[in-house]
This record gives C-alpha cells, structure tokens and sequence, in this order.
C-alpha cells in the first residue's frame, strides 16, 4: 500500500498516534476559545485569550533547548516517549485546573513536549522511510495533527451537551488518549537504524533496514548498500564530531552549506506561522463573530467539518509530494493562501450585511484550508528534516522549532486583539 512495506504502514500508524497528541493539545484551545463557558470561567478577554492561546509556544522554546540532547541520547523512541510522558503531566494540569495561572502552566507544559515531538518524529520517520516514499512518510507526521485536531473539534462538539465546566474539563481530559495509544505502540516498532549504527549495535540496525526495505532479506542490494552508506556516514561525522555545543556550532555556521540550512529553517519557521493557518486554527471563533455567526453550534460544526476538509486534502498533498516536489508545492500554497486571505478581509470587511456575504466567509475558511492542507501541511516540518544531515538533524529540528514558537507566540497573541481592536475593517 502507498508502495511502502507493512512494517513501514505500521510505523506510520504510530507516527499518526503520536502526531494526533500533539494535534490534540495545539488545536484544543480552538474549541476552548468556542466555548463561552470556559470564557465565563476564567475571565478571558481578547488579551488573556491571546495569550493563553500563545503560552504553549514559551514552553515549545525552551523544550527546543534541550530536544536534540534528549532525542540524540536516548533515541528517536526515547524521545518519542518523553514527549507523550509530558503530554501525560499537561493532561492533569489542565483537567484539574481551577486558577488561570494553572492553566496558563498547562499550556507551557504542552509547548515543551511538542518540541521533543518534534525533534523527534520527523527525524524517525526520515531515517527509516524508503529513499522513494520519504516525502510521502515524513509528510504523515504534520497531516495527522489535523487527526488530533478533529478528534479535540469531536469532543468539543459533544461535550456541549454535559453543560458547567464538564464542557470544557472533557475536552482536557481526552487530551491523554492519543498519547497514551502511543505510548503502547512504541513496542511494537523498532528504533531508528541511524541511531542503532550509531551506537555500535550494527546487527540490530541491519536487521531493521532488511525488515523495512528488503522484505527481511539482509542481502539485498538495496540494503546492503543502505547499511553501507549510513555506516560510512556516520564514521565520518564522528571523526568530525565535537565535544561541546560551542564547539559544534563554531563548526556549523563555520560550513557555507549548513548556513544556508540554518536560513532555510529560520525562514519556514517564520513562514509556517505568518502563512495565515493561525486565524483559521485558533481564533475561528472571532473570524466567525465578525461574519455575524455567533451560535456556539454553529461555529463547533464549521470548526470539526473545516478540520475534515483539511485532513483529506492533507492525505492528497503528501501522495503529490514526491511527484511535484517540495519547493513548487510550499510557493503554490503561499499564494494561494494569501489570494484567499485577501479575500476573506475584503468580504468581512463589506458583506456581512447579508446571508450570501456570511456563507461567503464561511467558504473562504475550507477553501483556505484546501490551499495550507495541500502544502504546508505536510511540509512544514518534513522538509526541514530531509534537508539536515544526521548529526545535526536533531539539534536542528530544535533550532526550528524556536523560530517557529517565537514568530507564533508574536502571532497567536496578537490576532485575537487586532480582531478586537479593529474588526478587520
């Protein structure tokens, strides 16, 4: 299936789980943000809605400093398990939380696993995908936070019915399922063949690569010349490894190819944040109050079916990745994102008077996801990681993720109070 082995399916499923918990604890707040009972609860207004919304992005930052370490040490499934582990601990602190402040430490708590996941998955899922369908694996991860996303948007929908603060307590407390399924798999699947090499346990990562690329025959010719290239590889990178992180990163910035790495991923940090997905993701909510949608059952179904849409052009986007490549597809998602961005201000702006300039804006939500789904989705973190090499795929995919949380604390706490401010007119 997808011209990849059942071992790899199953890799796959896991790395799905785990994105999903990831998906969950980002896109929870949307239907937080929904719900007037939360509001009512804690006394949110535009600035603590921002800003709680934004928090998670302050734990993302400093988990960024330690994720490559951790990731590096303990394996792409210890860091996988970390991750969930953490995920565990903002489960509790969000479902008992009776203070803001409490809440505000559940949402740093959850920024902090989403680093380790990030360093971690993606990197997983590059080294032990096939070289032909490494765009289409790696590209899974970021597609199945929308999976997590519709399962939060479900939740949030039926918990509506509980009334009190139930409404809201459910959709936290749900929040541990997707990491606990995960944690439960890590054993059925096998550690990454780079780290394995790396670490001297040569048998353990020849048998994976047979396993997972040569239908178990250890003498194939594609896995023999694998486990030939990432041992050469790998020796070469320790021969010129170094001892301290000062000394390792003099030697990045000092190689005119890593430089232009580190732009890459400065600069799709700050782009995967600034493309617009923030609007529709977390501050729904205030789009559809301006389009004169006020009912809380109205805008939980546009929430969850947005999400759907999104989830099955995603799926579309990463079978079209290896065929039309990564460059193409994240320029033709940037322009058409922003074409339909345009549009939604100007109809916002001048034509909410009217039902047909209500069910406008409303199309405008699906045909903006169509455009991120297609491109940025499966993108945004797969393409990073494809381009570094192991000893620093890690510790970069670290380095990302703090451009990107930095640039989304900016946006995710200032769009709710630009809405409030300026009603987009």
């Amino acid at each position: 299936m997808f011209g990849i082995s059942r071992p790899m399916l199953l890799v796959c499923l896991i790395a799905a789980l785990n994105c999903a918990s990831v998906g969950y604890d980002s896109s929870m707040m949307s239907s937080l943000n929904i719900s007037e009972i939360f509001k009512a609860r804690f006394g949110i207004d535009s600035n603590t809605e921002g800003l709680l919304t934004a928090v998670q992005n302050l734990g993302a930052i400093v988990g960024s400093l330690f994720a490559g370490s951790i990731v590096d040490k303990f394996g792409r499934k210890g860091g996988i398990f970390t991750a969930c582990c953490i995920v565990l601990v903002a489960t509790i602190l969000h479902s008992t939380a009776t203070t803001l402040a409490q809440f505000f430490v559940a949402r740093i708590v959850v920024g902090f696993a989403k680093a380790i996941d990030i360093a971690s998955v993606p990197t997983y899922l590059v080294e032990l995908a096939p070289p032909n369908r490494r765009g289409f694996v790696a590209g899974l991860y970021w597609t199945c936070w929308l999976l997590g996303a519709i399962i939060s948007s479900s939740v949030g929908y039926g918990a509506r019915q509980y009334g009190g603060d139930w409404t809201w307590r459910i959709v936290c407390i749900c929040m541990a399922a997707p990491a606990l399924s995960c944690i439960l798999s890590l054993f059925l699947v096998p550690e990454s063949p780079r780290w394995l090499i790396s670490r001297g346990r040569e048998p353990e990562a020849l048998n994976v690569l047979a396993r997972f690329h040569g239908h178990g025959d250890e003498t194939n010719v594609l896995v023999v010349a694998e486990f030939r290239e990432i041992k050469e590889q790998i020796a070469f990178e320790k021969e010129n490894s170094f001892q301290t992180l000062a000394a390792w990163w003099k030697a990045f910035l000092s190689d005119r190819a890593n430089i232009r790495r580190g732009f890459i991923l400065i600069t799709l940090g700050m782009f995967e944040q600034t493309v617009g997905s923030n609007i529709i993701t977390f501050y729904l909510d205030n789009v559809l109050t301006l389009a004169g949608i006020t009912s809380d059952s109205s805008e939980f179904a546009i929430n969850l079916s947005q999400y759907c849409v999104a989830f099955v052009i995603a799926i579309i986007g990463i079978c079209l990745v290896d065929k039309f490549g990564r460059v193409p597809m994240l320029i033709g998602g940037t322009l058409y994102s922003a074409v339909i961005l345009a549009c939604m201000a100007g109809l916002t702006a001048a034509a909410t008077g009217s039902v047909g300039g209500r069910n406008a804006i409303i199309a405008m939500v699906y045909l903006f996801q169509i455009g991120y789904a297609m491109s940025w989705t499966p993108l945004s973190f797969s393409y990073c990681a494809e381009l570094l090499n192991f000893t620093i795929r890690a510790k970069g995919m670290g380095f990302y993720t703090i451009f990107d949380s930095l640039v989304g604390f900016f946006c995710q706490y200032v769009i709710p109070i630009g809405l409030d401010k300026i009603g987009w007119r």
